[in-house]
Parts: C-alpha cells; structure tokens; sequence
C-alpha cells in the first residue's frame, strides 16, 4: 500500500520532500548537494531542475544569481 502512496506523489513533490529534508533546520542549502543527493535517489539532474524552478516560482526558496544556493524563504 505504501509504494502506491508514493506512486501517486509527482517527481517534483518527492523532490521538493528530498531538499526539505536535506535542508533541515537550516534556510540554506547548497545546490550542488542538492542535485547530488537527489541524483542518488535516483533522480535525473533535469528532474532536480524543474524542481528548484518551480518552487522558486511558487516563492517557497530562492535561488542567489549564480545558481549555487537555495534558500527557504
């Protein structure tokens, strides 16, 4: 029942679960980290993009200039 669960939760949303949790109690998260441990869980880097993307566009974290960190707003 579990992997159903699971199933029905879109790449992002389980993406966005990853980086939350690689964040911890901290605000700031290194992008590189980010794609790298999302990458081990089978991700695609692509995937991890769209992800930063569109929760930067739903102004959940912002993303500075040069695109190498993340910051839970």
């Amino acid at each position: 029942m579990f992997f159903h669960i699971i199933r029905g939760i879109s790449a992002t949303d389980r993406i966005f679960a990853v980086i939350r949790d690689l964040a911890g109690s901290n605000k700031t998260v290194k992008i590189a980290d980010v794609i790298e441990r999302c990458v081990d869980k089978g991700f695609k880097p692509d995937q991890v993009d769209a992800c930063i993307e569109e929760y930067e566009n739903l102004n959940v974290w912002q993303v500075n200039q040069v695109r190498t960190k993340l910051t839970f707003m």
